[in-house]
């Protein structure tokens, strides 16, 4: 079985005959050997999918917002380590040094714009300087660089910073930095009034079936999230960062770095990319999802090898078909099914509701985390059925219940869930 037929068989199940769906790029060696799309771009006309419509690529946009910062460092514009009060003066840092560093990578310590407003697409598209007043007034969750915290609120800051230092709009900066010179014609802000060809529309899947997405609010992700683009364009992007047209070799280096916090740890994220190890190889890679879509792109590091995955249905399963994207590429077997179909007593000790360190709620027993997705894969651990490299483990058992879960996808560091609530029968 060819590249293109293995791709097929794992998007099959994935996606549902009439609904919306995704389109895929497997690059080598700035190719494309599967460009393919499935699925519908507009579920009321009836129209498919194809390889050159465009997707929102929400959090994917902060790479280019984070290779912008990166080539105003390299002509002597601004500094990463440079100050964030020194290109914008109305931010009072309270005492606190806070770098554009930190804001790259994460661990500013600002606040999340996005935490506590309710939902995204019940907002209304405020201007953007409401907004930044907003983000530069709000309080601090921890002293910058002791933390790993994602934030959206750092990146709407350097897109204001991108702008202070190059007099353009962001959009317009991006365009004649990169877009222009690498012809990306396809890829720009995605406003909901602009006419963008071949754009998908997006979907969110209701109880009843697929719903029209309503618009996530542009200003509110602006320059970290903002974006639209193909799987052409982004082909077109790969190249540019491997070749050293975009920025430097080096630059880029420094950009995929894992972050050293305060107390000398790592934490596997740079600047505006994810760092990982898959199957023994380097990678980078970053996901991305707001109301109606979502997508991932992954690049090993040291061989030129690329997934796209870009789906106009919000929460489909970009990590599941990267990494089986990833595995088909390097021709590597499948996962082997371990373990047994797990039972109710097997859950016996792990039902209830838990909470991880920002509120995310992991709830065993409930519709959306049904025991019978999972096989039982010893004492305290469980493998997903249809995703065998996710894992579950429980420890810490107390009184017949288990206390806490760690949550291992093996893109992503594992996330630990504290029990929050008496289980659930």
């Amino acid at each position: 079985m060819g590249t293109s037929e293995r791709v097929d068989e794992a998007v099959e199940g994935l996606i549902e005959v009439g609904g919306p769906g995704v389109a895929i790029g497997v690059l080598r060696d700035g190719q494309f050997i599967h460009r393919k799309a499935y699925g519908l771009a507009d579920l009321e006309w009836g129209t498919p999918l194809r390889p050159d419509c465009s997707f929102r690529i929400c959090s994917l946009s902060k790479q280019f917002t984070a290779t912008a910062i990166m080539h105003l460092a390299e002509q002597g514009v601004l500094s990463i380590e440079d100050r964030l009060d020194a290109h914008l003066p109305a931010f009072d840092p309270r005492g606190r040094t806070v770098t554009l560093r930190h804001l790259l990578n994460h661990t500013s310590g600002i606040r999340n714009h996005d935490e506590g407003r309710g939902h995204r697409t019940d907002r209304v598209n405020i201007p953007r300087e409401w907004l930044l007043a907003e983000i530069l007034a709000a309080p601090f969750d921890f002293e910058p660089g002791d933390q790993y915290r994602y934030c959206n609120s750092g990146y709407i800051l350097l897109g204001a910073v991108i702008e202070a230092v190059s007099g353009q709009d962001f959009e317009t900066f991006l365009k004649r930095a990169f877009f222009e010179p690498l012809g990306m014609a396809q890829t720009s802000m995605s406003t909901a009034d602009r006419v963008i060809p071949f754009r998908a529309r997006g979907y969110v899947r209701g109880r009843s079936g697929f719903h029209n997405a309503r618009p996530d609010p542009t200003n509110w992700s602006h320059s970290a999230g903002g974006l639209c683009s193909t799987l052409d364009d982004l082909l077109v992007w790969d190249t540019a960062l491997r070749d050293g047209r975009a920025i430097g070799r080096n630059t880029f280096e420094q950009m995929i770095e894992p972050t050293l916090l305060a107390d000398r740890t790592l934490y596997p994220y740079g600047f505006g990319w994810g760092t990982a190890t898959y199957e023994g190889r380097r990678l980078h890679h970053h996901t991305g999802g707001v109301s109606g879509f979502a997508c991932q792109m992954a690049r090993l590091t040291d061989e030129a090898l690329t997934t796209i995955v870009l789906s106009n249905v919000y929460m489909f399963p970009f990590d599941r078909l990267t990494r089986s994207l990833l595995r088909i590429a390097l021709d590597l077997p499948p996962i082997k099914i371990q373990g047994r179909p797990a039972t109710a007593d097997d859950f016996s000790a792990c039902g209830g509701r838990f909470s991880d360190e920002y509120g995310a709620e992991f709830r065993l027993g409930s519709a959306q985390h049904d025991t019978s997705r999972y096989n039982h894969a010893g004492e305290g651990r469980f493998l997903e059925v249809n995703d065998p490299e996710i894992e579950l483990r429980f420890c810490d058992l107390q009184g017949g219940e288990y206390q806490t879960l760690d949550y291992h996808s093996p893109l992503w560091p594992a996330q630990r869930f504290v029990r929050s609530a008496p289980s659930e029968t």
